[in-house]
Order: C-alpha cells, then sequence, then structure tokens
C-alpha cells in the first residue's frame, strides 16, 4: 500500500470511532446521507487553480465506508507534490464535535473565507507536517485536512497552505450558519 493512502486510513478510522451507523432509507424531503454535500462535486477547475493535482480527486478508498461523511482529497501541485489535501463533509456532526475529538489538538479559532472556523493540528502528526481546519455551514460540518507525506521535510507550513486552500475553496460548500 502506497504511504499516502496510510494517513487516509487513519482518518477513517477516527472519524468512524466517532460515527454511527445510519440504517434506513432516504426519504423525499427529508436530510439524509444520499443528499449530503459531495466535495468531489467541485470543479475540477476551481482545483486547478489552487494548485492542486484535480487527476487525483477521490472519495473514500475501495471497500471503506464511512457513512457520516463524504470525503474528496487532492494531491498537492503535479510536480513536486508532498501532501495530501482531503475534505470531509458530515450533516451529522458540528463544528463543537470536530472540537471534542481527541484525534484532534491544539485547537485555534481562525476566520477562513469570512467564516468562523476552526484550526488544530492532527494527534498523529507533528505540527509541521499536518493541519487541519474546519467550519460550519447550514448543511453541516466540513473538515479539512492537510498531510505531508514522504521521508523528506515539508518545503512549506502546512497550517498556511491549507488555510490558503480552505479559503480558496469555502465558495464551494454551503453558506455558513
Amino acid at each position: 500500500m502506497q504511504r499516502r493512502w496510510l494517513p487516509l486510513l487513519a482518518v477513517a478510522a477516527v472519524l468512524t470511532a466517532c460515527g454511527q451507523t445510519v440504517d434506513g432509507t432516504a426519504v423525499a424531503g427529508v436530510p439524509g446521507l444520499a443528499e449530503q454535500f459531495e466535495p468531489c462535486s467541485i470543479p475540477d477547475d476551481a482545483i486547478a487553480a489552487t494548485g492542486l493535482n484535480p487527476k487525483t480527486g477521490s472519495g473514500w478508498l475501495e471497500g471503506i465506508s464511512v457513512k457520516a461523511w463524504t470525503a474528496c482529497g487532492w494531491d498537492g501541485p503535479t510536480i513536486n507534490s508532498w501532501y495530501r489535501f482531503s475534505v470531509l463533509f458530515s450533516i451529522q456532526f458540528t463544528l463543537d464535535e470536530v472540537r471534542q475529538n481527541p484525534a484532534f489538538q491544539d485547537f485555534q479559532d481562525i476566520s477562513l473565507g469570512g467564516r468562523p472556523a476552526l484550526e488544530f493540528g492532527l494527534e498523529d502528526m507533528p505540527i509541521d507536517e499536518g493541519c487541519g481546519t474546519s467550519f460550519d455551514t447550514t448543511e453541516g460540518v466540513v473538515m479539512f485536512t492537510l498531510r505531508t507525506f514522504g521521508t523528506a521535510s515539508p518545503p512549506g507550513d502546512p497550517c498556511e497552505l491549507i488555510r490558503r486552500h480552505t479559503a480558496e475553496l469555502s465558495q464551494y460548500f454551503p453558506p455558513s450558519i
């Protein structure tokens, strides 16, 4: 398995631990996972405009299902990519629940693209190798993570980069509360 998929599996495990199974059938007019915002619906040209590689977008790995979250992620620039930027969306959770998740630490309240947001470190990575941001929307919570891969030291600050990508893409998400 490629090393870059390990962080995605770690995120899936953490979110599965926080989530709960949702049974039943979607009913027209009732919010449900079938109607949940899909991060992979962000246009490729918008992804490319951020410097991310739109050809690497994908949801959960085959065989992985986290019913409470939709997911998509993109590698950094095509040449010398050193990180993966992932987006998760859930109608079941809130920003307060992200703050309570033990997989995240060192929380800071910030503003991203005019939205109140939360920035945090990832428990399984040093702050200079990974960072996360999250904000509430009228339809649920969106969470972004940026994780480095490879063995070389990152050539940039992951938190600065995730703030930039999050602000650039925030217009594609449901409005703030």
